[in-house]
């Protein structure tokens, strides 16, 4: 059976034309290199060399063998310096992406550095998109890991998911509308008019789909949907009254805006996807950090 070592011997008694000195290159000796060499020649059932007192040489089989090995051997370093380095740098990077509107960045900060810990040479490129894209991008492989909410989650098969945290879902009032008081519940606006942002590439019908699933799962029975082309509009269509807004209050907009909070009761997960065939180790390993962070 041919290996690694009785090729290697073979190469340095064929450049060399010298049982002694291909012994000295391999750091064998010349009784092993001979038994490697006798083997391959049953092996393969030709004689490899032509020995003599006098002298070593190459067989025309040993030619042939000599030019098929050598370009092997070249291709086998080719192709592991080519490895080695792939697995390098996927080993040393990280790419994650997060809704553009998440007010998440120390989190992500955080479990950065604790993953560092273990891998100081990991390079770290963090990225927000709008959630189309978010999911266009993970799905073509140019994300190793994603964070968003279960209701974004990406469709296709052999992901992986791990939940980070729950956050509450609030409703979120104009200050001027007139039931926006301090006393007021999430069912004196159960009837109002709901707004919805659309996602990035969604059409209309999807968009009031989700709205219309959003209401039913909260109890909410408009008077209208409302649906506006981004989160932006959204907020600012509540803030002129419009309508009322369920949001959750990781969104950056919830944090810093003057509108009204109302919790509602219920809970939205937050989860990191990547894929189940992904090698890099450090894809997990921050995904297990980054769920740590938050309990």
């Amino acid at each position: 059976m041919l290996n690694e070592t009785s090729i290697r011997c073979f190469l340095s008694v064929a450049e060399t034309l010298s049982f002694t000195e291909a012994a000295k290159l391999q750091y064998m000796t010349q009784q092993s290199v001979s038994k490697y060499i006798a083997k391959m020649e049953e092996d393969l059932g030709f004689q490899l060399f032509l020995r003599t007192h006098h002298y070593v040489m190459l067989t025309r089989a040993g030619e042939n063998f000599y030019q098929f090995f050598s370009e092997m051997h070249r291709q086998y370093g080719q192709v592991m310096e080519e490895t080695k380095r792939y697995y390098s740098n996927m080993y040393n990077s990280l790419r994650v992406g997060y809704l553009e509107w998440l007010e998440i960045s120390g989190s992500i900060s955080q479990a950065l550095r604790k993953v560092q810990q273990g891998n100081p040479g990991l390079r770290f490129v963090g990225e927000k998109h709008p959630q189309y894209e978010l999911n266009e991008l993970f799905m073509d492989r140019k994300l190793d890991l994603i964070i968003t909410y279960q209701e974004f989650a990406p469709k296709g098969t052999g992901l992986r998911r791990l939940k980070i945290l729950e956050t509450p879902l609030v409703l979120l009032v104009s200050p001027d509308h007139p039931k926006a008081t301090d006393d007021a519940t999430v069912d004196d606006f159960r009837h109002e008019p709901f707004i919805k942002a659309a996602s990035s590439r969604e059409s209309l019908s999807e968009s009031k789909v989700r709205a219309r699933r959003q209401c039913r799962a909260l109890g909410f029975k408009p008077s209208e949907l409302i649906i506006s082309p981004n989160l932006e509009s959204a907020y600012m269509a509540t803030e002129f009254g419009q309508g009322v807004l369920v949001s959750t209050m990781l969104s950056r907009m919830s944090l810093h805006s003057e509108l009204r909070c109302y919790e509602i009761g219920v809970n939205e997960e937050l989860l990191c996807y990547w894929h189940e065939d992904q090698e890099n180790p450090a894809v997990a390993a921050f995904a297990s950090v980054l769920e740590k962070v938050h309990q």
